[in-house]
C-alpha cells in the first residue's frame, strides 16, 4: 500500500467529518463534497467521460424503465464499476436493488458502490456469477470506524484496477468473516471440544460436571492465547516482501522534465526533491518526502499541479489566462506547456516558503 494513499485516505476521513453535516438532505452536493472526493484520491478523474460517465443509462428492453445510476466508472469504453449515492443522512438499506439490475447487466463489471458519503457499501458476485450479493463483503462508516479499508480501497485505484482481484478480494474477506464467526463459537467450547483439549490434562473421568467445570478455563485460555498471538504479530510483525506494487511506477520524461522546471524557477536557494507516487508525482523538501509542496498530475487529459497554498490567502491573486481553483487545502492550477511554470514562479516559491516555515532546517 502506498503511504501517500494512506495519507490521503486519512485526509479525506477528516473532510467527511468536517463537511457531513452540512451537505444532510442534499445528494448533489454529497456526490459533490463527500462522494466524488474519494475516486479522485483513487486516481479517477470524474471530469472525463472516458473514466467516469454520470447518470449513466442502459438500456433495459422494451417496458421496462430504469432510473440511471449516478456513475458509471469506464475502461476501455465499458463499465467497470458503478456507484449510487444518496444524499448525507439518508439510511442506504433498500437502494441496493437498482445498483443489482446494472450490475447484471454488465457482465464486465465485479464491483457495486452504495454510499450516502459517510457510509459505504461494497458488493460484487460471490454467491452467482454476474448477480450482486445481497449483503455488501465491505462496509465502511467514515466516522465511526476506527480503521479504513485501505487494502480494498488500494485494490481500488485505477493503477491497481482490476475486476477479478476485486471479486477475489471479496471472496477472501467473506472467508474471513465466515471463519471469524466459527472461531468466535470456540469462546463458547462445547463439550466435544472440551473432551479433545484436556484428554492429556484431566486425570479424571471425563464426567459432565467436569467438562462443566473445565468450559470457563478452555474459553479464559483460548483468549489469551488469542492475546498473546497478537501481541507477538505486533512485536514481531512479518517481514515484507521483496517486492512491491510501488515497484511498479514508471516514472515518464514529462514528470522529469516539469520537475526540472520548477527547480529553475524555485533557483538553488530553494532545494528539493521528488517522490513519483501512483496517484501524482509529489516535490518536496529534500530531508522529507512528506514535507510536500507541489504535486503534478500529468497523466489527466487535461494536466494539473496543486501548489501547497490555502486558496483564501491568494484567492485575489490573478495571472492572466489561468484559473486558480480551491483544492481542500491546495490550489489548483492548469499546466498547459512546461514553458507556463513562470507563471506560478511566485506561487511555487511562497509555498516552499510555507513548508520550510513549518520545518526548518537544521544548522
Amino acid at each position: 500500500m502506498s503511504v501517500d494513499l494512506k495519507e490521503s485516505i486519512a485526509v479525506f476521513v477528516r473532510r467527511i467529518k468536517d463537511l457531513s453535516d452540512h451537505v444532510k438532505g442534499n445528494e448533489q452536493a454529497t456526490k459533490q463534497s463527500l462522494v466524488g472526493p474519494l475516486f479522485s484520491i483513487l486516481g479517477y478523474d470524474l471530469t472525463d467521460p472516458r473514466e467516469c460517465i454520470p447518470e449513466f443509462k442502459t438500456d433495459f428492453g422494451i417496458g421496462r424503465s430504469v432510473k440511471p445510476v449516478d456513475w458509471s466508472f469506464m475502461a476501455n469504453g465499458k463499465p467497470i464499476f458503478f456507484v449510487e449515492a444518496k444524499e448525507a443522512g439518508k439510511k442506504l438499506a433498500g437502494y441496493s436493488e437498482q445498483l443489482g439490475d446494472y450490475f447484471a447487466k454488465s457482465t464486465d463489471v465485479k464491483l457495486g458502490i452504495l454510499t450516502n458519503g459517510v457510509q459505504w457499501k461494497f458488493y460484487t458476485d460471490v454467491d452467482n456469477s454476474n448477480v450482486m450479493d445481497k449483503e455488501p463483503f465491505v462496509i465502511w462508516d467514515v466516522l465511526s470506524d476506527e480503521e479504513s479499508p485501505l487494502d480494498l480501497l488500494t485494490v481500488l485505484h485505477k493503477s491497481q484496477y482490476n475486476p477479478q482481484l476485486i471479486r477475489t478480494f471479496a471472496e477472501r474477506n467473506r472467508n474471513r468473516n465466515l471463519l471469524v464467526n466459527e472461531l468466535a463459537k470456540l469462546l463458547e467450547p462445547s463439550s466435544e471440544l472440551v473432551r479433545l483439549a484436556i484428554a492429556n490434562i484431566e486425570t479424571r473421568r471425563l464426567t459432565d460436571s467436569v467438562i462443566d467445570n473445565w468450559k470457563p478455563v478452555l474459553k479464559s485460555a483460548i483468549e489469551e492465547w488469542a492475546r498473546q498471538r497478537t501481541l507477538n504479530l505486533i512485536l514481531n510483525p512479518p517481514k515484507a516482501p521483496e517486492t512491491s506494487t510501488i515497484d511498479r511506477i514508471v516514472t515518464t520524461q514529462e514528470e522529469l522534465k516539469t520537475y526540472e522546471a520548477i527547480k529553475t524557477v524555485l533557483s538553488d536557494d530553494r532545494p528539493v526533491s521528488y517522490q513519483d507516487t501512483y496517484s501524482y508525482f509529489k516535490i518536496h523538501l529534500p530531508e522529507r518526502q512528506t514535507w510536500a509542496f507541489c504535486r503534478l498530475y500529468l497523466d489527466r487529459r487535461s494536466p494539473i499541479m496543486w501548489i501547497g497554498l490555502d486558496y483564501s490567502d491568494i484567492k485575489d491573486i490573478v495571472i492572466e489566462g489561468i484559473t486558480i481553483s480551491d483544492a481542500d487545502g491546495w490550489i489548483e492550477v492548469p499546466l498547459r506547456s512546461i514553458d507556463d511554470m513562470h507563471l506560478y514562479k511566485d506561487l511555487l516559491r511562497a509555498a516552499w516558503d510555507k513548508q520550510r516555515l513549518l520545518h526548518p532546517a537544521k544548522a
